[in-house]
């Protein structure tokens, strides 16, 4: 489900990704069932079923960098011991802890490019 706060914070938004970021968007909410957006550390973030924030699996699109969006797969602000893996057949994923991992585009055309396989990762994600 689209978020109006989401629509107001990328409409606003002069970031070079913005565009691919808008199309990665609209793949993912109309791609993967359950998922819902919102806007959290000023950023577009991606919940699967919005039950309890803190252990449900998320990505927020971190554009607080001019040159990069970074996507960070994560279950919530705090970290958790217990391991997260998902399928990742791309290598995109680096994986930063055991329950978080990021994905970064330098590149508008190339962060455009990658919306399905981004769309699938997260829809593999979140059937784990």
């Amino acid at each position: 489900m689209r978020d109006p706060g989401v629509d107001a914070l990328l409409a606003a938004s002069e970031h070079p990704m913005a565009d691919p970021v808008q199309r990665l968007r609209a793949a993912l909410l109309g791609g993967v069932d359950g998922l819902t957006e919102h806007v959290t550390w000023r950023s577009p973030t991606f919940v699967h079923g919005g039950v309890d924030r803190m252990t449900v699996d998320r990505m927020t699109v971190d554009l607080s960098r001019a040159d990069r969006a970074v996507l960070v797969f994560h279950r919530g602000a705090r970290v958790r011991s217990d391991a997260f893996a998902s399928a990742d057949p791309t290598g995109l994923l680096e994986w930063r802890g055991p329950d978080r991992a990021l994905v970064t585009h330098t590149d508008a055309a190339a962060l455009g490019a990658a919306v399905p396989v981004l769309t699938g990762l997260v829809r593999d994600r979140v059937r784990a």
